[in-house]
């Protein structure tokens, strides 16, 4: 009997949702837990992965053991196909150069756009992964590729849909902005969820840190180009990486500004190295 596959999202949500990616880590039994959330950007033609820094516990050396899931069914390294990093503690953040790789199949949010001509300066949106929706807590080492593809891989004609972890947005009035963060609000009490409807309590954010906090057009609408593709950068704006959701029911997340000076710091650190072919 064919196994039954429901994906509840809309065209504006199926595209937010392929800016971030979740994130695994290995423990000392090689099992693999839900760490995280990774965001990818793309700036001065580079393209990166950004998460929280926390996500790698008191010990930076568990960046070697951060995994992503593959559409294989196999779990990769981060690092692997990476040219450098670096994990800024105090700012809460990672940043993973790939130089001009890139993920297939997902979208990057370039940082060399800055206007907000069009876009809705008043709200902002929070995408990640709660830990709260992931149907692999934890992955045993024993599990094949093959069974991991067929259990939490579901392929179409046109997509390939992850089952392992579901996305979750969280839309918030701009309650604070400096170069340094975002702030807003996020109250899970009998709200109204966009395709649950109304709820007594809404998912935790906790599992969401190192997601994409982003600003949108005007309605929530897709921008299009002449030729019937989407226009992802007329659609959405980078505004930073969610880092910490409080008793209060304060979000907050590291802006834009601190993400682009410390990408810039990093580069200026770590230049690429072009080496002569003779």
């Amino acid at each position: 009997m064919a196994k039954f596959f429901s994906y509840q999202s809309d065209d504006f949500d199926r595209q937010t949702q392929r800016f971030v990616m979740p994130l695994y880590i290995k423990d000392n039994l090689d099992n693999y837990e839900y760490s995280s959330t990774g965001t990818l950007i793309t700036y001065n033609e580079h393209h990166y992965i950004l998460f929280a820094a926390h996500a790698l516990g008191k010990n930076n050396d568990n960046i070697h053991n951060m995994y992503f899931f593959s559409t294989n069914g196999s779990l990769t390294k981060l690092l692997d196909s990476s040219i450098g990093h670096k994990i800024y503690n105090n700012e809460d953040i990672v940043i993973i150069d790939y130089f001009n790789n890139r993920f297939n199949g997902k979208n990057y949010f370039n940082l060399n756009f800055t206007s907000l001509s069009g876009f809705d300066k008043h709200h902002f949106a929070w995408t990640g992964f709660p830990l709260s929706k992931s149907k692999s807590k934890k992955i045993h080492n024993s599990k094949s590729e093959e069974k991991l593809k067929e259990q939490y891989i579901h392929t179409t004609e046109d997509n390939i849909y992850f089952q392992n972890v579901k996305y979750f947005t969280i839309i918030s009035r701009i309650e604070s902005k400096t170069k340094d963060f975002i702030k807003g609000k996020y109250n899970r009490k009998n709200t109204k969820l966009k395709y649950q409807g109304d709820v007594q309590t809404a998912p935790s954010p906790r599992g969401m840190s190192g997601g994409a906090m982003y600003f949108f057009t005007k309605g929530e609408k897709l921008k299009k180009n002449h030729d019937g593709t989407f226009n992802l950068n007329d659609t959405f704006r980078f505004a930073g990486i969610g880092i910490e959701y409080k008793q209060d029911n304060t979000i907050v997340g590291v802006y834009k500004d601190k993400i682009v000076e410390l990408i810039d710091l990093f580069d200026k650190e770590n230049p690429v190295q072009f080496i002569p072919q003779f």
